[in-house]
């Protein structure tokens, strides 16, 4: 199963510490660029900055 997201729901994820309930559930999480690069923005929560 394939599954796309925006940001939003990767970064509260992270922020409640359950962003491995993803891999749980479907096994490989596969993100867009796009997506990672607003993880990683100056402006986002710290938590969600360590996301690879």
């Amino acid at each position: 199963m394939i599954i796309v997201s925006d940001t939003s729901p990767l970064n509260y994820l992270v922020l409640i510490g359950c962003v491995d309930v993803l891999e749980r559930l479907f096994g490989r999480v596969i993100i867009p660029e796009a997506v990672l690069n607003e993880l990683r923005h100056e402006k986002t929560p710290p938590a969600s900055e360590s996301v690879d």
